[in-house]
């Protein structure tokens, strides 16, 4: 962690001779988090953690298609622990360069970068590169080390690497095969369990006519020789205004899973499948009224957990201008077990002003029995949000927060946030 903080501060040592020689835009956000926590049987705590978030951009370097993006936080506890680790903590999520060739739309990269290229949602340090081939044909690659996080490296493998290729007929279709290898990684499977994470997988994006589109994906697990997914999407607009979705997902948590680091907190080898399909209907009455009504119901494989529906709808409202925003929802999650029904109700307001932003948003989840072992049957919370620009590009705002729940008697939070965005040109003028 000492050497990800390091790493943050040497990029904002460097910011200035990078703004000379390129175009630069840096987000920073400040924020300080105030909570008194109380729960029944401990003492009461006040939590007080600083967190900076630091995201910088820098474009047009060298012949002018080279940039380089880092973003990465850090946090420092000002009052009682907020984690059960150290008082200080941090993280770097990414900071690669990317040269953008200028045909074929090529893209390399080389550094910490994000990859989701078909099977592949990966969190590399290492190199990729993505490209247009001939006929109609794409392509992508990329390799590495997956990133080890302090919390999380207890089953990460040594190395990895993957790709896709893929062909579209532009604005109808597009389809893809991928594959994902990483090596000296546990499955965590009995008898025989592999040493490697190897997926296979295809993709599609169809848009027959202009008012349907349908998309999905399908991988399978080839160490532990079984689909891991099924995930499928249709959205239907039949007339302007009027939007219908359906979705269909199948996961096999035995082979989506098999790597994990906490087989447990998954419960991998219980709940061996997860199966839910739904769907929505969104109208928008006038400008500034829509309507929405949902519907899902979630197949777990275990018998004693059950099955669940989720039904709702929510009434949403734009008004002066699109500068107020609110909301009224209610949903109900009916259970096979008692304990996992219940309703939810929420409401909210936001208001977006040229200045000022300001937001309250409640909601509250009202439980048919009592959460054992707590003994509580509601839950719920109350948001309210104010935000000043003081300066074009700075912005300080806050949030405060009241809310009890069946393990908290209480809990009071709040956030005070401070936001700077600067944007400046090789050429000398502001943006």
């Amino acid at each position: 962690m000492k050497q990800r903080l390091q790493f943050l501060a040497l990029a904002i040592a460097s910011l200035p001779g990078m703004a000379g020689a390129a175009d630069v835009a840096v987000d920073a956000t400040t924020l300080i988090r105030l909570e008194e926590r109380s729960v029944p049987g401990f003492k009461d705590e006040t939590l007080a953690p600083a967190t900076q978030f630091l995201g910088i951009d820098v474009e047009k370097l060298a012949d002018g298609n080279l940039s380089f993006h880092l973003y990465g936080w850090g946090r420092l506890d000002l009052a009682d622990k907020s984690t059960d680790g150290g008082s200080t903590d941090g993280d770097l999520a990414y900071a690669y360069l990317a040269y953008r060739f200028p045909r074929a739309d090529g893209l390399l990269k080389l550094g910490r970068f994000y990859v989701y290229e078909g099977v592949a949602a990966e969190h590399v340090d290492g190199v990729s590169v993505r490209t247009d081939l001939a006929g109609g044909f794409t392509g992508s690659l990329f390799g590495g080390v997956p990133v080890r996080l302090n919390m999380t490296d207890r089953n990460k493998g040594d190395a990895i690497a993957g790709g896709r290729l893929g062909w579209r007929l532009p604005g109808y279709l597009e389809i893809g095969a991928s594959a994902l290898y990483e090596a000296n990684t546990d499955t965590g499977l009995t008898g025989t369990p592999e040493n490697y994470r190897q997926l296979v997988g295809g993709d599609i994006w169809l848009a027959p006519f202009r008012m349907v589109e349908f998309r999905g994906t399908t991988s399978y697990n080839t160490a532990t020789d079984g689909f891991a997914e099924h995930s499928y999407l249709l959205l239907v607009t039949p007339m302007k205004g009027v939007s219908v979705s359906g979705e269909y997902n199948d996961y096999n948590l035995e082979h989506f899973l098999a790597t994990t680091n906490n087989r447990s907190l998954f419960n991998i080898d219980r709940d061996t499948t997860l199966r839910s399909y739904g769907g929505s209907v969104a109208w928008t009455v006038a400008k500034p009224l829509e309507l929405i009504a949902d519907y899902k119901r979630i197949n777990y494989h275990r018998v004693d957990r059950g099955n669940t529906h989720r039904y709702g709808g929510e009434v949403r409202m734009t008004l002066a201008e699109r500068t107020v925003r609110a909301g009224l929802s209610y949903h109900r999650a009916d259970a096979d077990v008692s304990a996992n029904s219940y309703h939810e109700v929420r409401a909210y307001i936001l208001r977006d002003a040229a200045r000022y932003r300001a937001s309250v948003d409640a909601i509250a989840h009202l439980y048919d029995d009592a959460v054992q072992p707590y003994g509580g049957d509601n839950a719920y919370e109350v948001i309210a949000s104010l935000g000043w620009k003081m300066l074009p590009n700075l912005m300080l705002s806050g949030d405060i927060s009241y809310g009890e729940n069946p393990r908290l008697d209480s809990e009071t939070r709040g956030v005070v946030r401070l936001v700077y965005n600067f944007s400046h040109s090789g050429k000398g003028a502001a943006k």
